[in-house]
């Protein structure tokens, strides 16, 4: 008899980062040395990754399985692209798989194979979610099989973001199939004076990326400015009366020809006094953000010696450390401008992200965050306030 599925990630796509539980029964646990087998293999079924086996439970017979660890050697993020336009798959940060189910029994114990229980069509992608928030995951509101009015919610906390001309920026977005037409999804891209009066509206196509389970699109400023006229549907450059003024901003919003998402809002931030530092991360919907602190920043080295006790004669009457090695890394003090209530919430997502970069000079540098606590604030009680971090870059240089 093959094994029933009684519950476990049903959701069409699943975080990876978080546990992907599965529970199962089998109709001959009454079998010697009776045991649940999983195979966890690659979306086709081709590759099995791991072989995972499991004792039935003594009072209620069922076995559980945690897939996660062994889906998550399929997802492998890869640094984005500053110069991306338009849209591009979110490769990497997503993948099928598929697991089937067996039993073990018999004196001399047998993986029996004759008869399994597969589950397939699921996606797993790079999201890390609160337990809360994982209780009530819904994979149909970011990956949408049925759409009820405007639901669909892109991979991203949905906060005003303050931008600059200068900035770049990705916005992630899974299709499922209640995206009537993957082939026809665009991007709506509208931009606003700071009063709201509309001064220009356009889409660019999805074109060949419509394929992918999830894409990205380039939504910072730099990234919408390099969009050339044969990628607007009005014929114009990006560029063409993109807002500037503090206060203006644009819109992102994707959709087919039924159906349509949430949109987003870009506001353009006031002139900056210092030199500012973009920092780039995973979020916690496996989706790419962004924040840039604008504030004073500063830079400093940290050098670690090694050293050892040195003679410089034969007689040991002159001994001194001398270094042999070491090493010193870079780190970056970083002072946000003031920040809102949403997003004082929405940036606890940089500072437990997994997946840290520093832009600098043009170039996406890996990044370590070093806090280990954050303080949320709101205008209730609080002052508006700052965030003051330090985030060190990942790279350690040798001294000797």
């Amino acid at each position: 008899m093959a094994i029933s599925v009684l519950s476990g990630s049903p959701q069409a796509a699943t975080p990876v980062y978080n546990k992907m539980l599965f529970k199962v029964s089998g109709s001959l646990t009454s079998g010697t040395n009776y045991r649940y087998v999983c195979d966890v293999k690659d979306a086709a079924g081709t590759t099995t990754l791991a072989r995972l086996k499991c004792d039935k439970l003594p009072t209620t017979n069922y076995g559980f399985f945690d897939v996660s660890r062994v889906v998550e050697t399929l997802i492998a993020p890869t640094v984005p692209t500053l110069t991306q336009t338009g849209f591009a798959d979110h490769a990497g940060f997503y993948s099928g798989y598929r697991l089937t189910f067996m039993e073990e029994y018999g004196s001399t114990p047998v993986v029996q194979t004759g008869t399994t229980t597969n589950v397939t069509g699921n996606v797993a992608f790079a999201g890390n979610l609160e337990q809360l928030e994982l209780a009530d995951w819904s994979g149909e509101v970011y990956f949408p099989t049925v759409f009820v009015g405007n639901v669909s919610k892109s991979l991203a906390t949905n906060v005003r973001r303050t931008v600059y001309a200068d900035s770049y920026g990705w916005l992630a977005q899974g299709i499922g199939s209640g995206y009537t037409n993957p082939q026809d999804i665009i991007a709506l891209v509208n931009y606003y004076t700071a009063g709201g009066a509309n001064t220009r509206s356009y889409e660019v196509s999805i074109g060949s990326v419509s394929g992918s389970t999830i894409f990205r699109f380039g939504a910072g400023p730099m990234n919408l400015k390099a969009l050339t006229s044969g990628q607007c549907t009005d014929s114009q450059a990006g560029s063409y009366l993109f807002p500037t003024a503090e206060g203006s901003y644009y819109t992102i919003q994707f959709y087919d020809s039924a159906v349509a998402t949430i949109p987003f809002t870009y506001v353009i931030g006031p002139c900056q006094r210092f030199n500012s530092q973009p920092v780039h991360f995973v979020n916690k919907y496996g989706g790419i953000d962004s924040y840039t602190f604008t504030l004073k920043n500063r830079k400093r080295a940290n050098v670690q010696r090694d050293t050892f006790g040195y003679n410089s004669d034969v007689y040991a009457t002159l001994t001194y450390d001398k270094v042999w090695a070491g090493s010193f890394d870079y780190v970056y003090a970083l002072n946000s401008d003031w920040l809102t209530d949403a997003e004082s919430e929405w940036l606890i997502e940089m500072v437990r992200s997994g997946q840290v970069w520093l832009e600098i000079d043009g170039e996406l540098v890996e990044g370590i965050v070093n806090a280990n606590q954050y303080q949320f604030v709101t205008r209730r009680n609080d002052q508006l306030q700052q965030l003051q971090i330090e985030i060190a870059v990942a790279y350690k240089n040798n001294i000797l």
